[in-house]
């Protein structure tokens, strides 16, 4: 059984699916999701095993502002697909953090290392290392230049 709702705003559409429950607290601004997570925003589209999810009152309309991810964590944005234990996404500066086990990865490259903070508007990407033994990690296609 799948539960989802959709949300609908004037520039996008955005919804929440969740595979075994789906909570609404109309009081504290929030869904919680649990079980085969989807997230879906005009940025991205995420999966992960659990998610809060919370919103604004625009125009009638519900928008997402606050996205939190638990566990199993997959971010598709563009190209790349990002993943790790844990992400936070903060629609008012298009910022996505993920912590632990984090992986970039494009058709060319493969990025690994603990933290990941993908600065949407600016196209930018900081991986981080877990401390001054861990390592970040790249992968490069041999033939990504052909």
């Amino acid at each position: 059984m799948f539960f989802f709702i959709f949300v609908f705003n004037a520039n996008s559409e955005s919804y929440v699916k969740a595979g075994k429950s789906l909570v609404w607290d109309s009081e504290n601004k929030s869904y919680t999701a649990h079980g085969n997570v989807e997230f879906k925003n005009d940025k991205f589209i995420a999966f992960a095993d659990k998610m809060i999810a919370n919103y604004i009152e625009e125009k009638n309309d519900e928008v997402f502002t606050i996205i939190e991810l638990f566990d199993n964590v997959v971010i598709k944005f563009k190209e790349e697909t990002f993943k790790g234990n844990y992400a936070i996404y903060t629609r008012d500066d298009n910022i996505i953090k993920l912590i632990g086990n984090v992986s970039i990865e494009s058709s060319t490259r493969l990025l690994t290392g603990n933290e990941l903070i993908a600065d949407i508007d600016n196209n930018k990407r900081i991986l981080n290392s877990a401390d001054k033994e861990s390592l970040v990690e790249v992968l490069l296609e041999d033939n990504a230049n052909n």
